[in-house]
């Protein structure tokens, strides 16, 4: 009796371990597989360019050696100018007469062939007399740009009056004014803005 207990007992240790064997087995294999796949070679470099978001067509660089940015914007002439904000604002929120609202007036730039990005704002206190308030905002520039006669400048504006406690209640507005060429070196580019705020 104690024979066949011992023999049995053998025989279950021994499919234990071809178990424990069989899926340390498994377990390892997958894994392999893994670490093979990231062994794998690329395909290849690709196509140097750059993608128009504007109309999805897909441009190739130039075949050649790689442009530094740097080197190229140290030999551009800058875009000077100047923008000009002129805001109207008609006040309908619960903003008591004697708390400030800021305007503030911002200009982006983003030239797809560097990926270099421009972004200027200025902000100034409105002059408020009853329900309108006013304000004038500018910003002179002075651009580093490889391909101005096609970028393009988003304007935007942002209104707010007091947002943290205890100077409640607040108010904010924040719009894009236009998306214009960018202005001839010299330019004074002025935008008119009536809010409702």
């Amino acid at each position: 009796m104690n024979l066949r207990w011992m023999s049995s007992t053998r025989c279950a240790i021994r499919q234990s371990r071809i178990s424990i064997l069989v899926w340390l087995g498994v377990f390892l294999s997958g894994l392999a597989i893994p670490v093979q796949s990231q062994a794998q070679k690329s395909v290849g470099p690709g196509i140097l360019g750059y993608l128009d978001a504007q109309t999805g067509v897909f441009h190739p660089a130039a075949s050649g050696a790689i442009v530094d940015n740097n080197q190229l914007l140290a030999s551009v002439i800058p875009t000077t100018g100047k923008l000009v904000f002129n805001f109207t604002i008609s006040v309908q929120s619960a903003i008591p007469a004697t708390d400030t609202i800021v305007c503030e007036a911002s200009a982006e730039v983003l030239e797809v062939t560097t990926q270099h990005t421009v972004v200027e704002a200025a902000s100034v206190a409105a002059t408020r007399s009853g329900t309108t308030a006013k304000c004038t905002v500018t910003i002179p520039y002075s651009w580093v740009l490889t391909t101005p006669k096609t970028d393009m400048v988003t304007l935007t504006y942002a209104l707010s009056a007091p947002t943290a406690a205890p100077l409640l209640p607040s108010r904010t507005s924040t719009q894009t004014v236009a998306v214009i060429a960018v202005p001839l070196t010299g330019a004074t580019t002025t935008e008119t803005v009536s809010a409702v705020f």
